[in-house]
């Protein structure tokens, strides 16, 4: 896909800088930046970071970005697809105004597998309405719900169309996703809560009492809400993400295997 159709150019440097200083990098970090375009972010991260991979799959754009490196040693241009290639072994950042038309997908890539990608944190520019979407409560997208078990998603401000070349049509916003440091669920269950996610927001306004009791016994369902403070008829996707957590511990803990909400067949097979 080309970037040039699908790609909004960022050109405000004080908004630039803000994000560069939001990531909160070290000396060390290595910062991916995902649609580099010609530089804009390139260029200012390299004075902040150890190592910047600057990821462009537009040939003409990462042709022109290479023309303006001869300074600097710090920055390694990979012209390839984001989705297809392969994310550092080692900690990294994320500093990106990303093709607004993949952010799902981008994001899929970052946040779905927690035990293994090693991402500690990502300023990203992106549609206004991803950005509410992602980080909206009460939490309906099971996916959703999943990546902030492991993370912290924040909408940090709203950015104008001006602010771009060409100007989008709608408003983006500054979004920070920060990995948590103690999550209430460990990141090898990303696939098990992942499938209980899917299988508790099924049907989104249907009273926790009734979603619950496919997984929990009656008996079990009466001590949860006692325990995690719960009102049985309230609608289940009105829980807290620290109730979630909570909740999904419990039926790992004590409810029989059989009762759990069953891993997609492809998934099942690739866990053996």
């Amino acid at each position: 896909m080309s970037n040039f159709s699908a790609q909004h150019l960022l050109i405000n440097k004080p908004l630039i800088q803000q994000m560069i200083d939001l990531a909160n990098m070290t000396p060390n970090d290595t910062v991916l930046e995902i649609g580099a375009g010609q530089g804009a972010i390139t260029l200012p991260l390299a004075a902040k970071a150890s190592h910047v991979l600057a990821i462009e799959n537009d040939p003409e754009y990462a042709r022109k970005l290479a023309s303006k490196l001869q300074y600097y040693s710090n920055i390694r241009i990979k012209q390839i697809d984001f989705l297809q290639m392969s994310l550092p072994k080692e900690p990294f950042c994320v500093v990106a105004n990303i093709p607004y038309s993949i952010t799902t997908p981008i994001l899929a890539k970052l946040l779905g597998e927690p035990k293994t990608v090693k991402l500690k944190r990502a300023v990203l520019l992106i549609e206004k309405g991803a950005a509410k979407r992602f980080t909206a409560t009460p939490i309906i997208d099971p996916r959703t719900l999943a990546w902030r078990m492991w993370y912290e998603i924040r909408l940090i401000r709203s950015v104008s169309p001006s602010h771009f070349s060409p100007p989008p049509r709608v408003d983006s916003a500054v979004v920070i996703i920060s990995r948590k440091m103690e999550p209430v669920v460990p990141p090898h269950y990303q696939e098990r809560f992942l499938a209980f996610a899917v299988y508790s927001l099924r049907y989104l306004k249907l009273p926790f009492d009734e979603s619950m009791a496919g997984v929990f016994t009656p008996p079990q369902l009466a001590r949860l809400t006692r325990t995690l403070k719960i009102d049985r008829s309230q609608p289940v996707c009105c829980l807290s993400e620290q109730q979630w957590g909570e909740l999904f511990l419990a039926m790992i803990r004590h409810v029989q295997p059989h009762r759990w909400p069953k891993l997609p067949k492809h998934r099942s097979r690739k866990s053996k």
